[in-house]
């Protein structure tokens, strides 16, 4: 059998270098890399993985916790992730928790015995002591979810801002019976959208019914479900902000089968700017998220720390923007 000591050989190198090259490590000039891994192909030399993770203490693996790969945006979220960690010579790991909290701390488990050199979460139903006290002091950031900052790393898009934004542009035009979408008001990041909606009112001096307030409500169908029971039941609507593209296009479908004209008679909002918001009729006003650019930062913050060591949290904030089309 062929060892890393015969490929340092037959190549003309040390033992180190071809280390190195194994562990895709920078510091080799691309005709030393080419000349190790031409040999080590040549031999059909295969490292040994579980060996190469302990001597440098870590296994170019990063997990990615979300709570449905089935939902538009994280499976975008995803999708981003794992291309930058493909770029940067790392394997991803998906987690789907189905919002079972059992399953997270699981997870967190995994990272402790060091499976992972990281774990980026998209979402969580723990709080943040919880997912510290969980975590250990090893290396997360979360990549969505609006924390403090307090405990670990956060990534994320002014979620309160954008939306009090959105629904600000909705009461100047004179809308004032507005209802509000959430897929899970639970979490951080629907909070901060509500508050942001809550503000909005607050600002004009106006009020706002709870009951206006719809929770799980994620997709397609809840949008078709949510605009057959408010047309039907003949709820005083003016406008809607929704949490998802998705629901927005619901909503659309079943104001077309119930002859509302969209939006003189009612106004709505998606959330991500997905492509589907170019193809319903009429064209979805959304807000757009900075994902792919805060997947790349993500990747970029967790290697800069692997390198350089822990230091204090940081929490990044990115700018939602708010885009008009012709649902509003």
């Amino acid at each position: 059998m062929v060892t890393i000591y015969d490929i340092a050989r037959l190549s003309g190198v040390s033992k180190s270098t071809v280390s190195r090259v194994v562990s895709n490590h920078p510091h080799v000039s691309a005709k030393t890399r080419e000349k190790v891994l031409r040999v080590m192909q040549e031999y059909q030399f295969v490292p040994n993985s579980l060996a190469t993770q302990f001597r440098y203490k870590h296994t170019k693996c990063i997990a990615i916790i979300t709570p449905s790969i089935d939902h538009p945006y994280f499976s975008q979220l995803v999708h981003y992730l794992s291309v930058a960690c493909t770029k940067k010579g790392f394997k991803t790991v998906i987690h789907q928790t189905l919002a079972n909290k059992k399953t997270e701390e699981d997870i967190y488990i995994q990272l402790q015995k060091n499976e992972y050199d990281a774990i980026i979460l998209a979402s969580s139903l723990l709080t943040e002591e919880e997912i510290a006290k969980c975590t250990k002091n090893k290396l997360l950031v979360a990549c969505n979810e609006d924390f403090s900052g307090n405990y670990f790393d956060v990534l994320c898009i002014n979620e309160e801002e954008v939306m009090m934004e959105a629904t600000a542009y909705l009461l100047d035009k004179g809308l004032t019976t507005l209802a509000f979408c959430s897929d899970n008001l639970t979490s951080p990041l629907q909070q901060a959208r509500l508050k942001g909606f809550r503000s909005a009112h607050n600002n004009k001096g106006l009020a706002f019914t709870e009951q206006f307030v719809f929770d799980k409500v994620c997709g397609i169908e809840d949008g078709i479900e949510l605009g057959e029971k408010i047309f039907k039941e003949g709820l005083p609507f003016e406008g809607i902000l929704t949490g998802s593209d998705f629901v927005a296009a619901g909503l659309i479908s079943s104001a077309l089968r119930n002859n509302i004209d969209i939006p003189n008679q009612l106004s709505i909002i998606g959330f991500d700017d997905h492509p589907i918001t170019l193809v319903t009729s009429p064209q979805i006003s959304t807000i757009r998220n900075r994902i792919e650019e805060m997947s790349n930062d993500v990747i970029t913050h967790i290697l800069n720390k692997m390198t350089e060591g822990e230091g204090a949290p940081i929490k990044k904030i990115y700018k939602g923007e708010f885009i008009k089309r012709n649902s509003c």
